[in-house]
């Protein structure tokens, strides 16, 4: 199943560059109708970079079996979920911040701070609803 989730992570990434390449090269991006028309080949053709290359790092590089039960021992997991919740705890700290930083500077719009905050707010709520979850299942 994993392998089939990043073989499309690689088409859409091919979809997503050759996209934006095609869009450059006949000119339509001065055409579409977005704020930025100079960015949005760029755009496409970095994340369809991304995709491609985060695809390609899973199908591409095989595991020896040494690195499949290292993966599945317990205490690498709970290395691996502790390092997880630290990220989790830092980004939410760093983007609370520039989210009260950039809105009382005046460099968000509405739409932009409301977008942050939904993500934002979305965020901690999945990770109450999955800690309530666990705490009831274990």
């Amino acid at each position: 199943m994993k392998k089939y989730f990043n073989l499309s992570l690689i088409i859409l990434g091919m979809i997503l560059f050759l996209g934006g390449l095609l869009l450059y090269g006949l000119g339509i991006h001065e055409i579409i109708p977005v704020p930025r028309q100079d960015l949005l080949p760029w755009c496409t053709s970095i994340l369809g970079i991304l995709f491609i290359v985060s695809g390609a790092c899973e199908v591409f590089f095989k595991k020896t079996k040494e690195m499949q039960i290292e993966e599945c021992d317990e205490r690498n997991i709970a290395i691996t979920n502790s390092a997880k919740a630290t990220g989790f705890e830092v980004i939410t700290f760093l983007l609370s911040i520039a989210i009260l930083a950039m809105a009382l500077l005046g460099y968000l719009t509405k739409v932009v701070f409301f977008t942050f905050f939904i993500i934002f707010l979305i965020s901690q709520i999945s990770f109450v609803v999955k800690l309530l979850y666990l705490q009831k299942k274990m």
